[in-house]
């Protein structure tokens, strides 16, 4: 009796490519557009806590800072090896080409950029990761150094790294408090890994940990996305898209597959921006006028490429997986 009327929500959501995340992404996205594009408020703000720390942005940093944790609890200290030995090569392969097209780009361009991209909607966008995203994505078939890679690769959702190159083109406000940051994002995942392998049982009791994050994670970068405001720079964030994917994909995708033999599923998993990336323009403008003028657009382009790199990786990782299975090493 009791099967008939199970609705089986969380089974039809793991059908989704990273459904668990996904799903809850797009309605986050859909309420903050009738709400705020619309209705004109915010649905959160109005509510306050815990609906606000637990459906919108604001809540977001403690969630990332428990997924730091129970991914740490499951890391071996002997699977540290393989879990610096990709991550940080992909991240720094990843990071090198954004960071050099960034600066060709300026040079080429300017401030005001080309075809409407500003250079500060350039550089928000290629040098950002969601790593929430990318675990959500590679839960189901990742191995444990590809899951170990999410506090690395947590470094490129950060602010810190664009803030610091956008300082040899001005001031960019880079000092102890992002220094400070990094460490902050460091204490839990380095505190889960310590407690993870001196006591088997944390290990067992947080495992399903990131399983239960990962929804309320999705519902808060949803909470970032105004579908309205997106489409309004529509030419400019298609082009952004596709920039964004070409550069963020391709040579990390050569490397993973020429270099580390592995499937290439890592490279498509990372291919999508991070919610903070939004808040970039205006920390940066708040240090250097000069980017002051293009801090609207670019929040406009970032939303847009925001929206539609969280929609389409997953189905990238599904496309990629079907020509190169998760097992495969070559």
């Amino acid at each position: 009796m009791n099967e008939k009327h199970n609705v089986q929500i969380w089974k039809s959501l793991q059908k989704v490519p990273a459904g668990t995340m996904f799903v809850p992404l797009i309605i986050g996205a859909i309420i903050t557009t009738i709400c705020e594009g619309f209705l004109h408020f915010n649905l959160w703000e109005t509510l306050g806590n815990p609906m606000k720390d637990m459906f919108s942005s604001s809540g977001q940093m403690l969630l990332i800072g428990l997924m730091l944790f129970c991914t740490g609890t499951s890391l071996k200290l002997s699977d540290m090896k393989d879990a610096l030995h990709r991550g940080v090569l992909l991240i720094a392969t990843r990071l090198i080409v954004a960071y050099v097209l960034s600066a060709l780009y300026f040079l080429a361009f300017g401030y005001d950029g080309i075809f409407g991209i500003s250079f500060l909607a350039f550089v928000c966008a290629v040098s950002s990761a969601n790593a929430a995203l990318y675990m959500g994505i590679i839960q189901p078939f990742g191995d444990k150094a590809d899951k170990a890679s999410f506090g690395i690769m947590l470094i490129c959702s950060m602010p810190l790294l664009p803030l610091l190159f956008l300082g040899f083109f001005g001031t960019s406000g880079f000092g102890m408090p992002q220094v400070i940051q990094i460490i902050s994002l460091l204490i839990p995942f380095i505190l889960g890994m310590l407690l993870g392998n001196l006591d088997e049982d944390i290990r067992k009791v947080f495992a399903g940990g990131n399983a239960i994050i990962l929804p309320f994670l999705g519902f808060e970068f949803g909470s970032t996305i105004n579908l309205v405001d997106a489409v309004k720079m529509l030419p400019q964030g298609i082009l952004m898209s596709v920039l964004y994917f070409i550069i963020t994909i391709v040579p990390s995708c050569l490397v993973e597959r020429y270099v580390l033999k592995r499937p290439g599923y890592v490279s498509f998993a990372s291919a999508s921006l991070a919610g903070v990336a939004l808040s970039i323009p205006s920390m940066a403008a708040a240090s250097n006028e000069a980017l002051q003028p293009y801090v609207s657009s670019s929040v406009a382009i970032l939303a847009f490429v925001l929206a539609v790199t969280n929609i389409l990786a997953p189905f990238f990782v599904k496309w990629d997986l079907q020509r190169h299975p998760a097992n495969e090493v070559r």
